[in-house]
């Protein structure tokens, strides 16, 4: 599976500490030209993702970016956005990973695969590289990715680790997951 990063995910991710943990997940990571020079604006060495984009091996970082259809153009959405959506269009066999909710739209309009941040933690955990769901999602709320109380109850649901009768999380000791 190849996964193609927008900024924010990234930054979330690295942030929590859950980033390489994630990469597990697939065999190839492309970051677009535009995503890491967003991220690389922060010029902050101590900060998790710039830190991140240093290692040589962690990502393919193209030298451009893709070029950009009229369709995606006219969704008026930020550079590295437009190249997630541009690279997976042109390499169906790739999965966007966006958060933004108006690029999520480009890339259903254009039927794409895509998967979030919250979409990851649950692959993550399918795939057996979490035991329960509530410690990343307690790390990415605390990174500053905002889920709201229902998206923490429906990821927490699709693992498994929901009372259904009791209607609350069964992991009952984790501050973000009885908010």
């Amino acid at each position: 599976m190849t996964l193609v990063f927008n900024a924010s995910p990234i930054i979330t991710l690295a942030k929590a500490g859950l980033l390489d943990s994630i990469l597990r997940l697939t065999n190839q990571v492309i970051v677009p030209r535009s995503v890491a020079d967003e991220i690389a604006r922060f010029n902050d060495p101590s900060d998790a993702a710039c830190i991140w984009l240093e290692k040589p091996v962690a990502a393919t970082f193209l030298r451009d970016d893709p070029a950009t259809s009229d369709f995606v153009a006219g969704w008026a959405l930020g550079a590295g956005e437009s190249s997630v959506i541009s690279l997976v269009q042109a390499h169906p066999d790739s999965i966007a990973v966006l958060d933004d909710l108006a690029a999520r739209r480009c890339a259903g309009a254009l039927r794409l695969k895509m998967v979030g941040t919250l979409g990851l933690l649950l692959l993550a955990k399918k795939a057996g590289l979490f035991h329960t769901i509530c410690g990343p999602l307690e790390a990415i709320v605390a990174a500053g990715l905002f889920v709201s109380p229902k998206h923490l109850a429906d990821v927490q649901r699709q693992a498994g680790e929901y009372d259904y009768l009791s209607n609350i999380p069964s992991h009952r000791t984790c501050p973000v997951c009885l908010e």
